[in-house]
């Protein structure tokens, strides 16, 4: 994964030098559980070391149902992790005990807005506080949020499995993010195997 991490971090650095402004990357996947979490955490570690930036890994689901309203609001929901400059807006039932009774108020009584529009909003608001924000998405077979803020993303990343997902769904959610009109940067290869051979055991 050393490759793909080097050529994100060239290409998310060299965007969020031309616009000056916080660069959002989106992580999908053609299928659920092929580790978009794990590469989406992985990337977003390695940025933060890195950069020395303020970097946010933001569940995506998280971002729709909550309202942050402000700026001043984010760290109530934003987590400073054991990484320097590395945050996380996590799924909703990992939010401080704190925040709970608001969170679940939230939920019973959401505003008018759309899931969409509210997330929307919320990315706005977090562009202000981050330099880089990477979205941890749904895949797009189970859900089609990755796809529509593929969109509002500097650059999408899909997250492949190797020895599972098969090329025609690789193919088909490229397809998608392009219909979208997605910048697609490409697909990360996640549980690659190295199996040793026989004849390497032999001589151990």
């Amino acid at each position: 994964m050393n490759s793909y991490l080097q050529l994100f971090l060239n290409s998310i650095q060299s965007d969020s030098k031309k616009t000056e402004k916080c660069s959002v990357a989106a992580f999908t996947s053609s299928q659920s559980g092929e580790g978009v979490s794990f590469v989406a955490g992985s990337f977003g570690s390695e940025l933060a070391r890195k950069t020395g930036k303020r970097t946010l890994i933001a569940d995506l689901a998280t971002l729709q149902q909550i309202d942050i309203f402000h700026y001043s609001r984010v760290l109530k929901y934003c987590y400073q992790t054991r990484v320097k400059n590395l945050f996380v807006l996590p799924p909703v039932d990992q939010l401080d005990i704190e925040n709970e009774e608001e969170v679940s108020l939230q939920l019973r009584s959401p505003s008018g807005d759309s899931e969409f529009e509210r997330g929307l909003s919320n990315l706005q608001t977090l562009r202000f506080v981050f330099d880089f924000v990477l979205l941890d998405c749904p895949s797009l077979k189970t859900s089609g949020d990755a796809a529509v803020f593929a969109e509002f993303a500097n650059t999408v990343i899909i997250v492949v499995e190797a020895e599972r997902t098969r090329k025609e769904q690789v193919l088909n959610s490229i397809q998608t993010i392009e219909r979208t009109k997605g910048n697609l940067l490409g697909c990360v290869l996640n549980k690659r195997q190295y199996p040793v051979p026989d004849w390497i055991y032999q001589r151990v």
